[in-house]
């Protein structure tokens, strides 16, 4: 019986797991899943990082050439994947750090796009945490998850101060290793 018990945990554990990678690609945008896929492979390392212009929760429009020699962290999140809930509060002290620094911390959020919440619903909900350090862009249209390849939740994107990336990352990745790849990067 404690035999049977412990693989049913494990099976639950491995599918919340899983979750955060696969939840809503075939949801409110069904070809969604198909149009990333089409997308091709994350950019590679040294390509010149696509320039972009997206709207934030707070109302200000955000440039990646505004932060040109700065090195980008771009966070690419979801309200429902409890891996990167759990990440919020080290991202948050990462932008209250960042001052005077060498770096830039964004996040980015697709609302209606695997299986994101709507904008005002998205709005109604974050206004309701206490994360007011780092900026939160609306990818509204899919356009950056298409353009980076983002297939899973979280994924970020490490550019160079001169416009290039770095490395991309799938998954989970705890301040301290945010902070290495930070410090290495150009």
């Amino acid at each position: 019986m404690k035999k049977l018990a412990l693989v049913a945990t494990g099976f639950v554990c491995a599918g919340l797991l899983g979750a955060c990678s696969s939840q809503g690609m075939a949801t409110s945008n069904k070809d969604m899943g198909q149009q990333t896929a089409k997308a091709g492979a994350r950019q590679p390392s040294g390509k010149k990082v696509k320039e972009f212009s997206l709207q934030g929760v707070d109302g200000k429009t955000y440039r990646l050439s505004d932060y040109k020699g700065k090195k980008v962290y771009l966070k690419f999140w979801a309200s429902w994947c409890s891996i990167c809930l759990s990440t919020l509060e080290d991202t948050n002290e990462l932008a209250k750090e960042e001052a005077g620094k060498d770096y830039v911390v964004l996040s980015v959020v697709a609302p209606t796009f695997n299986g994101e919440k709507s904008v005002a619903d998205f709005k109604n909900w974050y206004q309701s945490l206490d994360y007011k350090d780092f900026p939160v862009l609306l990818d509204n249209k899919g356009d950056l998850l298409k353009e980076y390849g983002i297939r899973s939740y979280p994924s970020a994107l490490f550019i160079n101060s001169d416009g290039t990336l770095s490395k991309s990352h799938v998954g989970y990745m705890n301040k301290e290793d945010i902070l290495k790849t930070l410090e290495n990067m150009q």
